[in-house]
């Protein structure tokens, strides 16, 4: 078996404000194999802008991005927080 296209676990993206932490992204986790369709869903403001972009490592400075283990943030068989 090869190894997933695409692999989350535990994806967290929070945002600082003056109000407070916004948790924008809190605990997603997917794993996407080769010839597989994924679709995101959701209402909007959900947080599913946010999470791709914090996959692909282009969310605004002023967030935080974690996973329970960075090396399963993969695409093609490389760390996706550090492609961009």
């Amino acid at each position: 078996m090869s190894a997933p296209l695409l692999e989350v676990r535990d994806l967290k993206t929070h945002f600082v404000t003056d109000l407070g932490t916004v948790r924008a992204v809190d605990g997603a986790s997917f794993t996407l194999e080769q010839g597989q369709t994924l679709g995101i869903v959701g209402e909007s403001g959900c947080g599913k802008s946010i999470m791709s972009r914090s996959i692909l490592g282009i969310v605004m400075a002023a967030c935080s991005c974690s996973t329970a283990d960075r090396a399963a943030d993969v695409f093609c068989g490389r760390a996706a927080m550090t492609l961009a």
